[in-house]
């Protein structure tokens, strides 16, 4: 079946703690779409075990967190830089070298997609 021009929201909630040790969930909802992935971290690990493929946690300066989650296709990047009680947040997602499609895994199964376009992004921190 082609769908075109689905959209879908998500929602990614995460606890950085003083350990080094982070969780987040990453909720997808949108039309025949709905799941929470889990996801367990620590900072200086290397990759983990994740849904659909694995994580990783990096800190990319004092300030600022990128979270990978890499699925076959491609790779999910969210980057977090906070400034006091505020943050930002970017998404980017690549395709991996030799593939045409982007995956996306629910949590029971994967989506396959041409073309993946972020239209907003906002970030709250606490």
């Amino acid at each position: 079946m082609q769908v075109r021009n689905y959209s879908a929201r998500v929602n990614f909630d995460g606890v950085l703690n003083g350990d080094g040790s982070a969780n987040a969930d990453l909720t997808f909802s949108g039309f025949g779409l709905s799941a929470v992935v889990h996801f367990d971290a620590r900072l200086g690990r290397g990759s983990q075990p994740a849904p659909g493929g694995s994580s990783q946690l990096r800190v990319l300066n004092p300030h600022a967190l990128r979270g990978i989650w890499s699925l076959p296709n491609n790779d999910l990047m969210i980057d977090i830089n906070t400034s006091g009680s505020s943050c930002s947040a970017s998404i980017r997602v690549a395709l991996k070298r030799g593939h045409r499609e982007y995956t996306l895994w629910n949590g029971n199964k994967f989506y396959y997609c041409s073309a993946v376009r972020v239209l907003q992004t906002s970030c709250s921190a606490q």
